[in-house]
């Protein structure tokens, strides 16, 4: 390849495909923010022994009536699925952070509780969590973080 022909390949292949510099521009900074954010934040977990994922699964539960959900449901409220959460939760059940039983009212669904344990890791990494998020984003006004997690979850619910 010719000296110089890259970059103006790539500006033709940009132009050919439409791009809008601005949602690329956008769509990029989201996801090295979400990867900088899950960094930091799994750095900090570290410190009670969790994963990010673990540590949503523990929330999820914890916010729930009887700290207890379906697996399918508590699948659908994490912010970030395990590729496998069947599996996750399995590992969960063997550190003894969660327990996992079929519902008596339908054997097909398998629920999943926060135990004694598992409230108690939960305790132990919620502040460490909470610190690093007040830390991530102490430089931004409130009204600047309201607007920033506003203008996300209008972007989470656009049906596309």
């Amino acid at each position: 390849m010719a000296k110089g022909r890259g970059p103006e390949r790539f500006k033709d292949l940009m132009k050919r495909s439409n791009r809008d510099r601005d949602a690329s521009k956008a769509t990029v900074s989201i996801l090295r923010a979400d990867s900088r954010v899950a960094q930091v934040l799994e750095r900090a977990l570290g410190q009670a022994d969790l994963s990010l994922p673990q540590f949503n699964v523990l929330m999820e539960l914890a916010s729930s009536p009887a700290a207890a959900l379906p697996l399918y449901e508590l699948t659908a409220r994490l912010t970030s699925t395990a590729p496998n959460m069947s599996w996750l939760a399995s590992r969960m059940v063997e550190t003894g952070l969660v327990s996992k039983e079929r519902d008596p009212s339908d054997s097909r669904v398998v629920m999943v509780k926060l135990t004694k344990r598992g409230w108690a890791r939960l305790g132990a990494a919620a502040p460490l969590v909470f610190a690093t998020e007040k830390e991530l984003f102490a430089a931004y006004p409130r009204a600047d973080l309201r607007r920033m997690a506003d203008l996300l979850s209008r972007l989470l619910d656009d049906p596309t």
